[in-house]
């Protein structure tokens, strides 16, 4: 999993100035994973971290916020 203090102070590709407040995107709840989008919908329940992961990949390419999710 991303350290959260470098996943918050990092820019992201094309970001310029101040890097806006962000959230982690992943938690856990009962023993199982779980991701918010952007739209504040919560995905999941996922059995790993892993798992939660790859459906949030899948997402946002069907979405079409990614091409190519690796």
């Amino acid at each position: 999993m991303t350290d959260l203090k470098t996943e918050r102070s990092t820019p992201r590709r094309g970001e310029t100035g101040p890097i806006p407040p962000r959230k982690r995107r992943f938690y856990t709840k009962n023993n199982e994973w779980f991701f918010v989008t952007r739209e504040g919908r919560h995905l999941g329940p996922y059995p790993h971290y892993t798992d939660a992961e790859a459906a949030l990949k899948l997402y946002l390419r069907r979405c079409g916020i990614v091409r190519f999710a690796s």
